[in-house]
């Protein structure tokens, strides 16, 4: 008998074993073997283990050194065990001999919270850590590889939440304005003072990037969304067209056999692999030289696919279309279980970057906890124990040896760089716009105005006129100046951007100039630009005729009608708004003030999975939901005790005979406030009705089950 025992323990042992074998760590050059290029190209290593470890993000400062952001403390085991420890840090790397291989390295900031956020700005590096917004500049001021000052540049105050849930981003686009994800705030610097306002509206939840029109490659892996709000600049609107993806874009194929998606079985083929977008983050958007067949094109990683995602934008119908040029495959995939690509960049020498986070689990805590679908599969392969790696590495062509000798641009006269505004790299030309606006010298402005028109490459002249803008140098004359049948028609639209702050004052030289679009403009990108621009930043009196009479001569254009609708969706949206304020007066003010800041929460977190309307968003390609209903839902309007429970530690399992794909997730980490504003609003919103939750209900709970840390099923929550 005792023998019997021994064979079974060493059977499952053996399983276990084996299970591990399949996703076993394995060095930079043997994973390399295991990654899947397009026929052409190949991917080398450009940075990897001991140099660096846990890395998320990486960016280039004005000479060329790379900067990459570890997150040393995220999901050491299944349980974030430590998670909130201030070990991770930003370090600094550089290529000495151009090779595209990182030769020294030295650690930049150290004591960090998981850093989420970095730009850098002139000899200044903008850094911002998780549970804040205060973003401080830091620099090295005896170049000794090591920041050793530190300044607030921003003061955002803290943030709650889980930490996959927070901001991240901090780009700076092409007007000039840095913006963020997870909400409506962007900065800009103007004469060395940093100015924000709320028409930010960004909404992904990892990784932001932006093409050569300032539009943003952005999307919601929270919905399973992989590209949204492309269409225009979301300083306007954020519009959504009917067919803007292909048909069964967010369909994916992997080639790794681990089934370790938070959506659980409905989201794994029967061959064990993704068959849908659940995890999709880092967009980039490739705008390099040394790929020109590449370049404008989208891209998206799938850290849970183990993939990356190339789009490629059509235009033929009149606006952007996403698709895949690879059908029913992939631009970069990979058999290696640890592959975890988490953020893609345009390098300054033109290559694609891809920051591989190199490591077993890639869901946080809120979605590995016990008894949960995702914990199984990681116990069950002993993916906690792949950790503590990462590398960086870079597409190029097959073969490709040639070194890369960054300019340093810190060192360079202001004039030396206005040629560089017409480099064939996007990135190269934002780094050079970015320095130009920041050092601010007024004497420049007729330099820039002497190359603006010298030049031939319509890239290059909005490049000088959004720089100009940056450095407050054009007035309405300028910036109007385009607008003849012979100018190109990407320049028109830059030049309305540039006048909509004239718009907004009512110069009559712009209002004017509007005036002659409507008469006899007929490029529809201009016509939709100064239909958005006029709805944006128009003043009342003119905006109403304005739209009144285009959306009139221009309702049976097949692509402005697209933009007429949007604006009456947006419209609708307001119109309802305005109902939710309207039927708070007279309710008190504390209670009219909890509504207003719980509607705020919900739209940025809970949404995602319950809907704008509270009934749920449906699993694409399945008959299943997201999430369970909230309205009309008696856990929700009943007695507080279980709603907050649930608040507090999440919900797993089947709820009333239904399966949804993944645990409800812990809130816990927001204050009692926080999470009483947001139950308040469910509980009184969609025909909801309870009274409101203070956060000294919420105390209560929260200290009678401080011990608790697992999700609460339904049985357990019906017994007590």
């Amino acid at each position: 008998m005792r023998i019997f025992y021994i064979l079974v323990l060493l059977s499952l042992y053996g399983t276990a074993a084996d299970k591990y074998a399949l996703v076993k760590a394995l060095s930079p050059e043997e994973s390399l073997k295991k990654i899947q290029v397009p026929k052409g190209y190949e991917l080398q290593v450009v940075a990897s283990e001991p140099m660096i470890k846990e890395p998320v993000d990486c960016v280039w400062d004005a000479n060329g050194n790379l900067y990459v952001i570890e997150m040393s403390t995220y999901m050491q085991d299944a349980d974030a065990t430590g998670q909130f420890e201030r070990t991770s840090r930003v370090m600094k790397l550089s290529d000495i001999d151009g090779d595209g291989k990182m030769d020294q390295s030295s650690v930049f900031v150290d004591g960090l919270l998981l850093p989420r956020m970095i730009l850098p700005l002139d000899d200044r590096i903008l850094i911002c850590e998780t549970n804040t917004l205060d973003i401080y500049a830091y620099r090295d001021t005896n170049n000794d590889g090591k920041a050793d000052e530190k300044k607030l540049w921003y003061k955002g105050g803290p943030k709650q939440g889980n930490l996959e849930h927070q901001a991240s981003g901090l780009i700076w686009n092409l007007d000039n304005w840095i913006y963020v994800t997870k909400g409506t705030k962007r900065f800009k610097i103007v004469d060395g003072k940093v100015v924000s306002d709320e028409r930010g509206s960004v909404s992904t939840q990892w990784g932001l990037a932006c093409d050569d029109d300032g539009h943003f490659a952005t999307g919601h892996s929270g919905r399973e969304e992989s590209f949204q709000f492309f269409q225009s600049p979301t300083k306007y609107t954020r519009s959504e067209f009917p067919e803007e993806l292909e048909k069964g874009f967010n369909e994916v194929w992997p080639i790794d056999n681990i089934p370790d998606s938070q959506g659980g079985l409905a989201r794994i083929r029967k061959d064990n692999t993704l068959n849908h977008m659940t995890a999709a983050c880092g967009h980039g958007v490739y705008r390099g030289e040394l790929m020109p067949e590449f370049y404008g094109n989208y891209l998206i990683c799938e850290p849970v696919g183990r993939l990356v995602r190339m789009a490629k934008i059509d235009k033929s119908q009149g606006y952007r279309q996403l698709n895949n040029p690879y059908p029913k495959s992939e631009f970069i995939r990979s058999t290696d279980a640890n592959f975890r690509p988490v953020n893609l960049k345009t390098g300054p020498d033109g290559a694609l970057y891809i920051v591989d986070m190199y490591r077993g689990i890639i869901q946080e805590g809120n979605w590995t906890a016990k008894g949960s679908y995702l914990r199984k599969v990681i116990d069950e392969y002993g993916l906690a124990k792949n950790k503590g790696m990462g590398r960086i590495y870079r597409l190029v062509p097959k073969g490709h040896k040639k070194t890369f000798t960054h300019p340093k641009f810190l060192e360079m006269a202001t004039k030396e760089l206005i040629p560089y505004l017409g480099h064939e790299n996007g990135s190269i030309r934002t780094t050079v716009r970015k320095l130009i606006v920041l050092r601010n010298e007024k004497e420049l402005y007729g330099n820039l105005r002497a190359a603006f028109n010298r030049s031939k490459n319509t890239q290059e002249q909005i490049e000088i006129l959004w720089t100009l803008d940056g450095l407050g140098a054009i007035g309405p004359g300028f910036s109007l100046k385009f607008l003849r049948n012979d100018s190109d028609t990407r320049l028109v639209v830059h030049g309305l951007q540039a006048s909509d702050p004239f718009l907004s004052n009512s110069d009559r030289g712009t209002l004017a100039a509007y005036e002659t679009i409507l008469k006899d403009e007929t490029r529809p990108e201009v016509l939709q630009q100064a239909y958005w621009s006029m709805i944006t930043y128009g003043p009342k009196e003119l905006r109403e005729k304005f739209l009144r009479d285009f959306e009139k001569k221009h309702a049976q254009n097949s692509v402005l009608k697209l933009h007429i609708a949007q604006k009456s969706k947006d419209d609708e949206a307001k119109r309802k708004h305005q109902q939710f304020v309207d039927a708070l007066k007279g309710k008190g003010p504390i209670f009219e003030r909890t509504m207003q800041a719980g509607e705020k929460h919900y739209k940025s977190l809970c949404f995602a999975c319950h809907g704008q309307n509270g009934e749920g968003v449906q699993m694409a390609g399945t008959d299943m939901m997201l999430a369970a209903p909230l309205k009309g839902s008696k856990r929700v309007i009943g007695a507080p005790d279980k709603l907050i429970r649930i608040a507090l530690h999440g919900l797993t399992g089947p709820i009333d005979g239904k399966t949804y794909p993944g645990a409800m997730e812990a809130l816990k980490n927001n204050d009692n406030k926080y999470l009483g504003e947001v139950l308040t609003y469910i509980r009184n919103s969609w025909g909801n009705s309870a009274r409101m939750l203070t956060e000294n209900d919420v105390r209560l709970v929260r200290k009678k089950y401080r011990k608790r840390k697992a999700p609460w099923t339904i049985e357990e929550l019906n017994k007590k």
